[in-house]
């Protein structure tokens, strides 16, 4: 136990009077101060036109066990303009009622040994003794008094005058009632005390104020199906989103396909006319691709709206156009009979292959045989009955001329890419006898062998990528991936990407087909159909700038001379935030605490707002007289402070810190700190009730053995008791 200095005021009592009545120990009973609490540490109020209000509620709470008194609730820094309080104490919750320890009770002495409540000391500056806010010596009323156990609700309203964020600070600070002459000398406590050591909080506001006028965003403005097979329905559906993102409504005009749309495309969905859609909000529009055949099919869409700059928006649709980059070609394989078969030019000819894609099924695959002989379109159809792909075809004699025929195999899928397999018959013929690879073909034939060492090379062959000419008409490679079919000097292996189309190829401009034409994996780049900036808007999305991200219809409106937000107005016409704004300061410093013990950590932190999003630095201080020795981080935004060392007096002191921007642009808050001793630990304990119970026919005295403490040469009002 640490002793302290304490000077006893005893009654003009003899002390055996005294002893004879404390026939009794004394009952000692513990009372929590009272506790501010805040339901909330931020209010956000969203989006709210110029001229309308919102409003959002928290609570004040005394979750202690002694009336709390709120002296103010103050609107500080920020933007407070935009914002008002109001509350009735009629609306006050309460839990059971909690005995709050005040004044004497009947038939009982109270004994005011107290035990943290630090109003009775007030740290000085320096030297001299000042008024600790709100802490006791106050002559202001509260506003209203808080009980033991109950809360306060309290409204605050956002109506905003400001264009754009717009912030607030909100500071509740209890305070202690001056004791009464008459309460002094009866021993009892004030009619309503503070929080010993957090009696001033704060909570931040913040609101959005949007401009009246709504803009309409259509988003995607290009829909591409893709390739899809006849009677699919799967990915057959779109949805088209319609975006307000101003701040009035936009009043939607239905939509409509145009004259010239396929009549696969259908609207499934479609907001009525004259849906109200507010600012922030999304409507959507479906629609539907039933492809009857899997040629190109073309749409316009139009979307009409009271948005004055935009009333009519075209979406462009498309489906079974152009490459499908996921596309890979089929494959097919000859399995019988192999090149250099004999046939006896009687019945049918057995062909037995195999068929495979895999992006569609494989009886979805158009697969024909044709005759180099007979140079008909086919002679029979090898599309697979299933989708294993695995098929017999019989091809009629009649069909084949006697002689050394190639039958060719082509097979051919939805995106119109071809794969080709092949093999040669000698139909009712005897072998050349110059054939020595056992193909049919020899060098005198007619055509003759290009390659009579390959069995692979004869005659119209089936081309494929080994870099010889299989077919014998001279080129190597044509159709496969190694030779450039389109004519643009890119094959597949130099990098083409669409190698049926001579606009796309490495490095080539890019056009706003949907193709990716330089065949960097991006579609569209550098065209109106492509968000180039990356801020989630093209030009076909009302971007009037796509290679600055910070226009768009979602950007801010600044003062530099641009239509920031694409809606036709300009700077100060359209409500600009200036480039070169000053911070702003939200609230003031945010302490952990408001008092504290010489040694103890407490945190200290600042809500600084910049128009401009540039990063802020902070430089903290204090009036302690050793530079930043007790700040952990004097540069950071939120920073852990040493208290002081003082002395028996305790003493305030004030904590500012300064906030600036790249531009040299400075604002500063501070806030003000009560340190106490080390030892003065009193700060965090309860009141102590002391009760003495009278013997009849005993002599008593006016009132009960009262203390003063003396710190810093300020008397407190009561007595406080010292635990170790």
């Amino acid at each position: 136990m640490r002793p302290t200095t304490m000077l006893f005021l005893l009654p003009a009592l003899p002390l055996s009077g005294l002893l004879a009545c404390a026939q009794e120990a004394p009952e000692i009973e513990e009372i929590a101060y009272p506790k501010l609490v805040l339901s909330d540490a931020n209010l956000e109020f969203g989006d709210v036109n110029p001229g309308d209000s919102t409003q959002r509620s928290f609570t004040i709470s005394n979750t202690g066990e002694m009336p709390m008194g709120i002296g103010s609730i103050e609107l500080v820094n920020g933007q407070p303009e935009n914002f008002s309080v109001t509350w009735d104490v009629a609306q006050q919750e309460c839990a059971e009622p909690v005995d709050s320890g005040a004044g004497p009770g009947e038939g009982k002495t109270v004994d005011s040994s107290t035990g943290g409540d630090d109003s009775n000391i007030t740290p000085t500056n320096d030297t001299a003794v000042t008024d600790d806010s709100g802490g006791g010596t106050a002559a202001d009323a509260a506003l209203f008094v808080i009980p033991a156990g109950c809360k306060q609700p309290v409204t605050v309203t956002f109506t905003p005058v400001d264009v754009g964020d717009v912030y607030g600070g909100l500071v509740i600070e209890a305070i202690q009632k001056p004791l009464t002459k008459q309460q002094e000398d009866d021993n009892e406590l004030p009619d309503y005390l503070r929080d010993p050591y957090r009696w001033r909080q704060q909570l931040y506001l913040h609101g959005e104020s949007a401009k009246e006028l709504g803009i309409v965003v259509v988003r995607p403005r290009t829909v591409d199906f893709g390739n899809l097979n006849v009677g699919d329905t799967s990915g057959n559906t779109r949805q088209i989103g319609i975006a307000n993102v101003g701040g009035g409504d936009i009043v939607l005009n239905g939509s409509e396909l145009m004259s010239t749309c396929d009549v696969a495309y259908e609207i499934t969905f479609s907001p009525p006319v004259g849906r109200v859609l507010h600012a922030g909000e999304t409507a959507l529009i479906e629609v539907k691709y039933t492809p009857e055949d899997t040629d190109p099919a073309y749409c316009d869409l139009h979307v009409y709206s009271d948005d004055v700059n935009n009333p009519d928006i075209d979406v462009r649709i498309k489906g079974n156009s152009g490459t499908d980059p996921e596309n890979r070609p089929p494959t097919v394989a000859v399995r019988s009979p192999e090149p250099g078969s004999r046939f006896n030019g009687i019945g049918t000819l057995r062909v037995e292959l195999n068929v495979f894609d895999v992006n569609q099924p494989a009886d979805s695959l158009i697969c024909k045989i044709k005759s180099a002989v007979v140079q008909q379109v086919s002679v029979a159809s090898c599309t697979p009955s299933d989708a294993s792909g695995h098929v017999f075809v019989d091809i009629d004699a009649e069909l084949l001329k006697p002689g050394i025929d190639t039958l060719l195999v082509t097979v051919t899928d939805a995106e119109e890419t071809t794969a080709y397999a092949s093999t040669s018959i000698v139909i009712s013929s005897e072998f050349p006898e110059g054939d020595d690879d056992g193909d049919g073909f020899d060098e005198n034939t007619d055509p003759p062998d290009c390659d009579d060492s390959n069995r692979a090379t004869y005659p119209y062959a089936a081309e494929v990528a080994d870099g010889l000419d299989n077919n014998c008409n001279i080129l190597v490679d044509e159709d496969t991936s190694g030779y450039d079919d389109d004519g643009d000097a890119f094959s597949e292996d130099d990098g083409d990407c669409n190698d049926y189309n001579r606009q796309a190829y490495p490095r080539a401009p890019e056009r706003g087909d949907g193709v990716d034409n330089d065949c960097d994996g991006l579609v569209d780049e550098s065209t109106s159909l492509y968000d180039d900036d990356g801020d989630g808007y093209a030009e076909v999305n009302n971007d009037c700038d796509d290679d600055n991200s910070n226009i768009s219809p979602a950007a801010v409106e600044l003062c530099d001379g641009f239509d920031n937000d694409c809606d036709g107005l300009k700077d100060a016409a359209d409500g600009c935030a200036s480039t070169n704004s000053v911070p702003l300061v939200v609230g003031q410093v945010k302490p952990s605490q408001n008092a504290c013990l010489s040694g103890e950590r407490i945190t200290l932190d600042v809500k600084v707002e910049d128009a401009d999003e540039q990063t802020l630095s902070y430089t903290w201080s204090d009036d302690a007289g050793n530079g930043t020795a007790n700040f952990d981080n004097p540069a950071a935004q939120t920073v852990n402070w040493t208290c002081p060392e003082v002395g028996d007096g305790g003493r305030k002191f004030n904590v500012y810190v300064v906030a600036y921007d790249p531009d040299n642009n400075q604002v500063w808050t501070f806030e003000e700190i009560s340190v106490y001793p080390d030892d003065f630990t009193d700060l965090y304990l309860p009141y102590e009730k002391i009760t003495y119970t009278r013997s009849t026919g005993c002599s008593t005295a006016a009132g009960s053995v009262s203390g003063l403490l003396l710190l810093g040469g300020m008397a407190g009002m009561m007595m406080r008791r010292r635990r170790s």
